[in-house]
């Protein structure tokens, strides 16, 4: 009988299952972003089959069991390992970030078959919004429920754990924080994905010339996060 373990592997669990995780999760972002989906093309069209990721980060609301612990948990089980916590008080959020586990031959592959991208979850800290804030995020946490237990499910799906809010609440949020703002209407789903520069096999490893490159396209890049954020 074949032996399919891996030595120097800290992975835990089905990998091929886990990577359909990431690919469905990345699905819905991609769906969701045509601008992204369209830098991702223009960059294979140069640097064709060299694209991996560095990074995927989601968003959470930091109450009723819905923050960063709840996203971690898929993560955490299949390697991961919980590293720095990090502050953001301007925007009232903590996050942590999570190093992948290592596995065999896993600088072969490309995008999600590629390397593991680090996992950074962050949470609002709604107890520091207004009350009328913290009583709209409460009441759709509320309603989720158990749902928490099933954020990469949610995530995969692109689907609320919570039903879908009014117009009238989102704008409560979007005035006080587009991050509570973003969270309500997209949940678990991925908020941003980053490329792994140092990869790539072109001039584009430059992070100044891919950033020139994207420009001259006709692409407006996004001055907070990622090369490719949502």
């Amino acid at each position: 009988m074949a032996n399919h373990g891996h030595q120097d592997s800290s992975f835990k669990g089905g990998e091929s299952f886990f990577r359909s995780v990431l690919a469905s999760m990345e699905t819905v972002y991609l769906n969701r972003n045509p601008t992204a989906k369209s830098i991702l093309e223009l960059v294979r069209s140069v640097d064709d089959e060299q694209i991996c990721y560095d990074h995927f980060a989601f968003r959470t609301f930091g109450v009723n069991d819905h923050g960063i612990d709840s996203m971690a948990r898929i993560f955490l089980d299949f390697g991961y390992v919980q590293r720095e916590e990090l502050r953001f008080p301007a925007k009232k959020l903590k996050a942590f970030w999570f190093s992948p586990p290592k596995i065999q031959n896993s600088d072969i592959g490309i995008g999600v078959n590629g390397p593991l991208p680090r996992i950074f979850i962050s949470e609002l800290l709604v107890d520091e919004l207004s009350p009328q804030a913290q009583e709209i995020i409460r009441k759709y946490t509320d309603i989720s429920g158990n749902g928490n237990k099933y954020a990469a499910l949610a995530s995969c799906f692109g689907s609320l754990t919570w039903e879908k809010p009014s117009y009238s609440e989102f704008q409560v949020l979007a005035s006080e924080s587009e991050y509570a703002a973003w969270t309500l209407v997209n949940g678990y789903a991925l908020n941003h994905v980053t490329i792994s520069t140092h990869r790539l096999k072109s001039h584009l490893r430059s992070i100044k010339s891919l950033n020139d490159f994207i420009e001259e396209n006709g692409y407006k890049l996004n001055s907070e996060g990622g090369v490719l954020k949502g």
